[in-house]
């Protein structure tokens, strides 16, 4: 063999176990559970009160929020105990918490006020990457994504002028976006054709403020800047799934 064609060899060989060493991996699906407290539900403000004229504001959602969620992920580079990880989830409230709100604005001899008792829905969207090591007892993971929020509100609405009453029903939403940064833990058993796996994972949400209110003549009728504050920012999330 000459020099050239050994030469050769050598590169394809290298060049077939660096292939080897940065291939890609598993693909995972998994259905989750997650809770999650409100960013900052509850609101109260009774303005210039006693004196007139004055606004009164309360704002309530019964939290925190239950999720159920189904996630799919595939391993685009694994090398050694290094693995990074193409994310995508989707989650939805498991339950609707009652949300209320009352707003009244008061003057000399005038006073106008709503009442609206309804509930609340939530969904989210997440795409991300993550970057995996693993141990002999498990996996430890870091994953950055980023969040969609879909809120919605409807409920029966009461509303009085001076004294008269009339009733409608009332909706309302909030959509925004944020980055979730999650850590987690992940145990993995080998079931022979496929593998199992149980991960633990805590979130929190980072760069999108909520909507500036200003309980006054103004806001004091509800509106999507209120039921913003009931999104979920941080969570705990347990996923069971399997790897193929």
């Amino acid at each position: 063999m000459t020099t050239s064609s050994l030469r050769h060899l050598n590169v394809t060989l290298l060049a077939c176990s660096l292939g080897l060493a940065a291939q890609a991996g598993e693909w995972e699906l998994g259905g989750s559970f997650a809770i999650g407290p409100e960013s900052k539900a509850s609101i109260l403000d009774k303005g210039a009160y006693p004196t007139l004229p004055y606004t009164m504001v309360e704002s309530k959602f019964d939290g925190p929020w239950t999720q159920g969620g189904i996630s799919v992920g595939y391993e685009v580079i694994h090398r050694g105990n290094w693995g990074l990880w193409l994310q995508g989830q989707y989650s939805e409230g498991l339950v609707h918490p009652a949300f209320r709100h009352m707003g009244e604005t008061h003057a000399t001899g005038s006073l106008i006020a709503e009442e609206i008792n309804g509930t609340a829905g939530y969904k989210s969207v997440l795409f991300g990457i993550g970057v995996t090591r693993r141990f002999r007892l498990g996996e430890l993971g870091l994953n950055v994504g980023s969040r969609s929020h879909e809120l919605t509100m409807e409920g029966q609405r009461q509303n009085k002028v001076n004294g008269v009453f009339t009733f409608d029903h009332y909706a309302t939403s909030h959509s925004s976006r944020d980055m979730l940064v999650s850590l987690h833990f992940t145990l993995v058993q080998d079931q022979g054709r496929f593998k199992s796996f149980q991960k633990f994972a805590m979130g929190t949400g980072f760069g999108s403020a909520l909507p500036a209110v200003n309980p006054g003549p103004n806001d004091w009728q509800m509106r999507s800047a209120y039921l913003a504050r009931a999104r979920p920012n941080q969570e705990f999330r347990i996923t069971l799934g399997v790897r193929l």
